[in-house]
């Protein structure tokens, strides 16, 4: 019998992947494209990309095999139906989730990169830095800028109701 990783035991963990789960399943349903007037081979690819888009063995070639696709023409035309490529479009998708993940804070940028299909977070760093200008890390300060500065203000409001610096500082003279 194999022991269960301590990993998999760590409620802290088990939380973060939950959340991962339920943001993922969010933005997949918006992201959704409408297929109905898009030509049947276009409307097949788009299918099977939302259906694996997290999946960090999706890539061209991926697209191509699982749905029966030999030949380069399918990119061009998806390209002129979508106004992207197969590769740009599947990184813009799996990108815009992973912002949406790092807005949400409290994640760490390496779990927000597998979450999202990339095997490296060095890859997925540059491919974040390239569509946002920024890095996810500084991204993910960002998003939690908005809360610290609801705490200092908390902070504050507190301080300025309990402190009376005529009646709590002593003065030295």
């Amino acid at each position: 019998m194999i022991a269960q990783s301590p990993w998999r035991r760590d409620p802290e963990l088990i939380e973060k992947q939950e959340r991962i789960d339920r943001e993922l399943e969010r933005f997949l349903g918006e992201a959704s494209p409408g297929v109905g007037a898009l030509p049947r081979d276009v409307s097949e690819i788009l299918r099977f990309i939302h259906g694996h888009l997290f999946d960090s063995a999706l890539n061209v070639t991926a697209v191509r095999q699982r749905c029966g696709l030999r030949n380069n023409n399918v990119s061009t035309r998806f390209r002129s139906v979508v106004g992207l490529g197969l590769r740009e479009y599947i990184e813009i998708l799996r990108l815009n989730a992973a912002e949406r993940l790092l807005r949400c804070g409290g994640l760490e940028v390496y779990l927000v990169a597998m979450a999202v299909g990339y095997d490296h977070q060095e890859t997925f760093c540059r491919a974040f830095q390239r569509q946002f200008g920024r890095t996810p890390s500084e991204q993910r300060l960002a998003a939690l800028a908005p809360m610290r500065e609801d705490v200092k203000t908390s902070c504050k409001e507190t301080m300025s109701t309990h402190l009376d610096p005529e009646r709590d500082i002593k003065v030295s003279r």
